[in-house]
Order: C-alpha cells, then sequence, then structure tokens
C-alpha cells in the first residue's frame, strides 16, 4: 500500500511540472500571436496614413480640372486664350476668385501643382488624334499633375481631360 502511495503522489508531482510546461509554451504561442497582431497593425496604420495623402492629391488634381471648366466657363478670351501652351502654371485663389499663375505654389506646403495646357488636333472625320491632323483652336488638353515627397521618393498623380470654347466668344 505504501508502495502504491508513494507512486501516486510521484505521478501528482510530475502532472504538476508538465502542467508548468503547457503553460509556458501555451503563453509562448500567445506572445508571437500578439506580436504578429501588432506588426500588422503598425503596417496598417502606415497605409492608412499614406493614403491619406494619395487621396489628397487626387482631389488637388481633380480640383485643377474644376478651375480650368470655371475659368473657360467666366470666359475662355479672357482667361485661357492668353496661355501658353504646353508651359506649367500653378493656381491660386486670390481675393475669392482663382487666377492661373506662372509660378509653381505648394498646397499645405506638402503638394506642388501644376497645370499644363497642350493643342488638340483633329482627324477629317472629326475625331481627335494623337499626331498629324488639324489643329482644333477651340479644344485644348489640360492636364494637371500633383506631386509630394512620399519616404525617399516623389509620388505624382495626373489626371487629364479636354476643354472647348463652347461658348463660341
Amino acid at each position: 500500500m505504501e508502495l502504491k502511495l508513494s507512486m501516486k503522489s510521484l505521478s501528482k508531482n510530475l502532472n504538476l511540472g508538465l502542467t508548468l510546461v503547457e503553460i509556458l509554451v501555451a503563453t509562448s504561442i500567445i506572445l508571437v500571436a500578439v506580436v504578429a497582431l501588432l506588426g500588422a497593425h503598425t503596417m496598417y496604420l502606415k497605409m492608412a496614413f499614406s493614403n491619406g495623402e494619395v487621396i489628397k492629391g487626387t482631389y488637388l488634381a481633380e480640383e485643377s480640372l474644376e478651375v480650368i471648366r470655371f475659368l473657360r466657363d467666366s470666359s475662355w478670351d479672357a482667361n485661357i486664350a492668353p496661355l501658353s501652351l504646353s508651359t506649367n502654371y500653378g493656381l491660386v485663389f486670390n481675393l475669392g476668385t482663382w487666377e492661373v499663375s506662372s509660378t509653381n505654389l505648394q498646397v499645405d506646403n506638402i503638394f506642388e501643382r501644376t497645370v499644363t495646357l497642350s493643342a488638340v488636333y483633329r482627324d477629317v472625320v472629326g475625331d481627335i488624334v494623337s499626331s498629324g491632323g488639324t489643329l482644333d483652336p477651340d479644344t485644348l488638353l489640360v492636364v494637371s499633375n500633383v506631386s509630394w515627397l512620399s519616404g525617399a521618393s516623389t509620388t505624382t498623380k495626373s489626371v487629364s481631360t479636354y476643354i472647348a470654347n463652347i461658348y463660341d466668344e
């Protein structure tokens, strides 16, 4: 009987030690999982903040096209016709109205926005062509570029559209 009692107490002591090892292994597994989740969360936050700049840059590029449309609607002859083609222009909101500037200005000290106007040529059917064709003096290609420093490189968002002298002033 005594031998059975000592085997039982020895068995209990071994089980207690094994439980401690199991707890350490389980804790280690949980710790590795938590560290991995924190790493993923950090990556998510970095991506979320960098996407904020991409969204702002895209909105600024779209805003440039809207400004050019506004200037066209105000007066093609006064606002659009005097501009040189293939020249980078900046946009300035001055005293409640938009103006085109020959200097590039930064927006929020982060983004550099430029607008470039290019000639448009049409074929005999009237479709826009990339080469050849006849110059259409009442239509221009507008390209808006917004650039900013992202890490060690420059990121650029570019949007374009055609504008036409629809009021034929």
